[in-house]
């Protein structure tokens, strides 16, 4: 009978252990936060929106699973409310420390930076991050895409193929040398 709690106890902490793994925990490590910096580059394209080519377009980041950690740019002074999934992702056009401005007037480079921090300034821990990119030339949701790093100490440099209307993107994660 001991025995048999003992492999109950044993199936009931692994089926816990996997249930954890996969509950949406994002797979960062607070025990290393690297110092370091993002750059991101992508040349957005009209889709023929109701304004093009004037748009709004948003780019943060956030982790692989979806938690957002910090807005890098917001393009969107009096329209950003249709920019959807931005504003879904728990930002609530959160804009600290992000370069901001009204509607785009036309299509062409976007370049933002990210000094790896949160809201709050604190370095978040290392460990799988998205880039998220939005954009609309209408009143309503238009085009979204994100695109894997990995914020270590080692560099990581990406430049993903294109998505919708989202090409020429261009990442690169470089972490501050240790003294």
């Amino acid at each position: 009978m001991l025995y048999t709690k003992k492999i109950m106890f044993v199936l009931i902490s692994a089926i816990f252990a996997t249930f954890a793994s996969c509950n949406g925990e994002d797979p960062i490590s607070n025990s290393v936060k690297t110092s370091g910096s993002l750059s991101v580059s992508v040349t957005t394209s009209s889709y023929s929106g109701e304004y093009a080519p004037s748009h709004v377009a948003a780019i943060w980041i956030e982790s692989s699973n979806g938690t957002f950690v910090k807005t890098l740019m917001a393009k969107a002074a009096q329209r950003k409310m249709y920019l959807t999934n931005w504003l879904k992702d728990s930002s609530n056009g959160n804009t600290i420390d992000a370069s901001t401005g009204a509607t785009l007037n036309s299509h062409g480079v976007l370049t933002c930076s990210w000094n790896g921090s949160d809201i709050n300034g604190n370095i978040v821990g290392d460990g799988s991050y998205n880039v998220c990119v939005e954009f609309t030339e209408n009143n309503g949701t238009g085009k979204f895409a994100t695109f894997a790093f990995t914020k270590a100490t080692t560099a990581d440099n990406q430049t993903p193929t294109a998505k919708s209307n989202i090409s020429g993107v261009n990442i690169k994660w470089t972490p501050t040398p240790t003294k």
